[in-house]
């Protein structure tokens, strides 16, 4: 089987999307323990259905924080990897000689 470039691994969406990369075993059980508290809490506030409202308005919130921060990181983090690769091609100039 021949070994496919970064570009190519990308391009058949073998690598390089979000889908395709592995979540930790911490994650897994990090987010087992999101939920179990998330369906206590849900569970309290159903006596107070404003209360219960307004957690779920506050959680929509964060989840769309999370995904801002990550797209942001994600995209630094591509853009230095693509500016360290320039530099260690020798096609990029600094002022430090």
């Amino acid at each position: 089987m021949e070994k496919l470039s970064p570009i190519m691994q990308m391009y058949y969406g073998q690598r390089g999307s979000y889908e395709k990369i592995p979540c930790t075993k911490e994650y897994f059980k990090l987010l087992e323990k999101v939920i179990e508290n998330d369906d206590e809490l849900r569970e309290k506030l159903s006596a107070y259905p404003e209360l219960l409202e307004l957690y779920k308005k506050t959680n929509e919130s964060i989840e769309a924080l999370h995904c801002e921060s990550a797209d942001s990181h994600f995209s630094e983090g591509f853009k230095f990897g693509v500016l360290m690769g320039l530099d260690i091609a020798g096609n990029i100039d600094t002022d430090e000689e």
